[in-house]
C-alpha cells in the first residue's frame, strides 16, 4: 500500500479565495498610493512655475503678462505624470497623465496688497468625476 501525500482540491480551492481576498482588499490601496506619488510628481514641477510667478508679480507689480516663455517664466513642462503645465496672467493650470489623465489642476494667484504677498487658491477638477483622485489633489495642493 502507498501513502500518497498532497493537497486535497477542497484545500486549493480556500487557498485561491483567501489570495482573491487578499488582492480585492490591496489593489485599490495600491493604486491609492500610485496616484498619491504620481500628484507629488505633480506638485514638484508645478513649484518652479509657482515661485517665477511669484517673482514675476513682484517685479512687476501685477500679474499681467506673467506667461510661459516671458519674465522669467519657463516654456510648458512634462513630466511621467504631467502632460502640460501653462501659465497665463499668473494662472498655473497642469494637465495630468498616466495615473492622472483626466485631472486637472489650476492654481490662481490673487495680490494680497495688505502683506505684499499672493495668495493663492487650487481647483483640482477630474473628467469624468473621480471623488477619490479630487481628495487626494485637493490633500496634496494645500495652500
Amino acid at each position: 500500500m502507498s501513502n500518497q501525500s498532497g493537497f486535497t482540491l477542497f484545500e486549493l480551492m480556500i487557498a485561491i479565495v483567501v489570495i482573491a481576498i487578499l488582492t480585492a482588499i490591496g489593489l485599490p490601496a495600491y493604486q491609492g498610493y500610485v496616484k498619491k506619488a504620481a500628484l507629488t510628481d505633480m506638485l514638484q514641477s508645478m513649484s518652479a512655475y509657482k515661485s517665477a510667478v511669484e517673482i514675476c508679480a513682484i517685479e512687476k507689480g501685477t500679474l499681467n503678462g506673467c506667461n510661459n516663455g516671458s519674465n522669467g517664466i519657463a516654456v510648458t513642462k512634462s513630466s511621467n505624470y504631467v502632460a502640460s503645465i501653462t501659465v497665463s496672467n499668473g494662472v498655473i493650470t497642469l494637465v495630468g497623465s498616466n495615473a492622472l489623465a483626466g485631472l486637472t489642476t489650476t492654481l490662481t494667484p490673487t495680490i494680497n496688497t495688505t502683506h505684499g504677498h499672493l495668495d493663492w487658491s487650487r481647483a483640482c477638477i477630474t473628467t469624468p468625476p473621480d471623488a477619490g483622485l479630487t481628495s487626494a489633489c485637493e490633500d496634496i495642493f494645500k495652500f
